[in-house]
């Protein structure tokens, strides 16, 4: 192997170099910086784990501090569950001002704009990266003893680019305030994003078109099946180490994506009912492999444990460390956890919709953890850490306790912050079976999702006929907060309501549609669209596509 070899960087999307603020940011971590006297001295494997370590380093870091949002992967999961309405913010309720959400922008449909920092946010989460991944396949493909570590690296490149295909993908919407909404789609129809692999340079960088849906998803399937050969007999030693079940669970995803279309394209890749049975065979590919538990109760439940801490059921999840966390407000735990003192969570109350915590069943253990309107501290007192009972009065109503700070320490935020934040769950596995099935064989997934809500209720009896509608109601319960389901609504084209009579969304969010919202779909950041020239159609502006509905007077 050539010494120079460690120094080609396979060049990474412009979004990787770039920050919002114009500063140039490091390709590699510090800590990963590679140097030849390393390589001649035969520290090829501690140079691979340190480019490793690099990928949930870099998933965990901020990209310019452009807002207490920017706190890495996950953020961008939050963002589109308040974009799906799936998160209500209570504390305007209490006289809280409705901006202590800082996600406001997905909750509101503000700010999708090319120029914007949020445009910027979600691309620039993802590619630094994949070309960390890059880095570190160009550094070990011909290396046979470190092939586990390309296998790696493929596992983390294929959820980047299936997340960013889903995210990307303009589907048509009503978009009532932009007449020029559904020719802007049309335009951009079936196209992602464009791939940057370990093979790219500098001038096709510049010139990298966006990837059809079936040229991304054939690269997905590539990176997959390549990682399922070389995992096949892997242990994870370390929560952020995928496993074969994790390979499974992926092609799971894409497949129940790929469901959701009919189009035909050129037939090299599954669609509709061919791909929602390989979603299901995946899926429960999956679900053997990991074990196939399912969190009990007191998984869920418990004040001090529960979602800090790897589960029964968790097949992958990032490490949170105290060196990873810079303050107290750039960090998951601040923004989800009301029991966090010192974040925004107290005071932005985030939470279900009343609707859906109506309909959830008293026997569901899960209804335990949010705040009811008539629940009393004494009832609520088992499922938190509050201890004061004025304290616990000072949360709205439907405040949802699922995420804990660690170690049960509330006011140290180096401590709190220290979790581990699920990647990848076997629960997601059960709910992509079920829908799956349900769209070629309804009577299987009734058993399915009763035989699953079981572990949840004890008396669960579904109200609706709707089974389709029913599974994403209960996965929206059951990954709230978590970044999943999103994908699901825009794939079903669902509409939302969150401006029902009664409702707890802040009058800014109150839409309703019979469709998905424009805004999820993001647009291409324009630094990344004036450098890369190969991207001809963007996606069309979003942003303030509906008008809230008001409040009759």
């Amino acid at each position: 192997m050539k010494v120079n070899k460690i120094f080609k960087m396979a060049v990474v999307s412009l979004g990787a170099v770039v920050a919002l603020s114009g500063c140039i940011r490091e390709t590699f971590p510090k800590e990963s910086t590679i140097t030849a006297e390393q390589l001649l001295g035969g520290q090829l494997e501690v140079m691979a784990e340190s480019l490793l370590k690099g990928i949930p380093s870099g998933m965990l870091s901020p990209i310019s501090g452009w807002e207490h949002t920017d706190f890495g992967y996950h953020s961008v999961g939050v963002y589109n569950d308040h974009a799906a309405k799936l998160i209500a913010c209570n504390g305007w309720m209490i006289g809280q001002p409705a901006g202590y959400n800082r996600f406001y922008a997905s909750a509101w449909g503000w700010g999708y704009a090319p120029n914007s920092a949020l445009s910027g946010h979600v691309w620039y989460n993802y590619y630094p990266q994949i070309k960390s991944c890059n880095d570190l396949i160009e550094l070990c493909k011909e290396e046979e003893q470190l092939s586990e570590y390309v296998g790696i690296a493929r596992v983390y490149r294929a959820m980047f680019y299936l997340d960013l295909a889903r995210m990307f993908e303009p589907l048509l919407a009503e978009a009532p305030n932009n007449p020029n909404y559904e020719t802007g789609v049309l335009e951009a129809m079936g196209l992602t994003v464009p791939i940057v692999d370990e093979n790219l340079d500098e001038e096709g960088a510049k010139n990298n078109p966006r990837a059809t849906r079936e040229e991304m998803f054939k690269f997905i399937f590539s990176d997959l099946a390549d990682a399922e050969v070389r995992l096949a007999e892997f242990k994870p030693t370390s929560p952020v180490h995928p496993s074969l079940a994790v390979v499974y669970g992926l092609y799971a995803r894409a497949y129940l994506w790929l469901g959701g279309f009919s189009d035909g394209l050129s037939g090299e890749i599954a669609e509709g009912e061919a791909a929602y049975r390989l979603a299901a065979e995946y899926a429960r590919k999956a679900i053997t492999a990991c074990g196939g538990a399912i969190m009990s109760e007191y998984e869920w439940t418990n004040p001090t444990s529960a979602f800090t801490v790897m589960a029964s059921s968790w097949m992958w999840g990032l490490v949170q460390s105290t060196d990873t966390i810079i303050n107290n407000l750039y960090q998951f735990i601040a923004h989800m956890c009301p029991e966090a003192t010192y974040g925004y969570a107290p005071m932005s109350c985030p939470g279900l919709p009343n609707k859906s915590y109506d309909r959830l069943s008293n026997t569901d253990f899960r209804k335990k953890l949010v705040k009811g309107p008539e629940t009393t501290f004494a009832e609520f007192a088992p499922y938190t850490l509050v201890t004061d009972e004025a304290e616990f009065d000072s949360f709205a109503p439907y405040t949802f306790f699922k995420f804990r700070p660690a170690q049960g320490e509330r006011v140290e935020y180096k401590v709190a912050a220290a979790t581990i934040l699920p990647l990848m769950r076997c629960e997601e596995m059960y709910f992509i079976e079920m829908e799956a099935t349900a769209h070629f064989d309804e009577a299987t997934a009734w058993n399915q999702l009763y035989a699953f809500m079981a572990s949840r209720d004890s008396a669960y009896a579904c109200m609706t006929q709707d089974l389709v509608e029913e599974i994403i109601f209960q996965k929206g319960i059951e990954f709230w907060g978590e970044g999943i389901v999103m994908y699901d609504m825009k794939r079903l084209d669902m509409g939302i309501d969150s401006a029902y009579e009664g409702t707890n969304f802040d009058e800014s969010g109150r839409f309703t549609t019979t469709g998905r919202l424009p805004w999820w779909t993001y647009c291409i950041p324009q630094d990344e669209t004036q450098i890369n020239l190969g991207i001809k159609y963007n996606n069309p502006n979003p942003s303030q596509a509906w008008d809230p509905i008001l409040p009759k007077k």
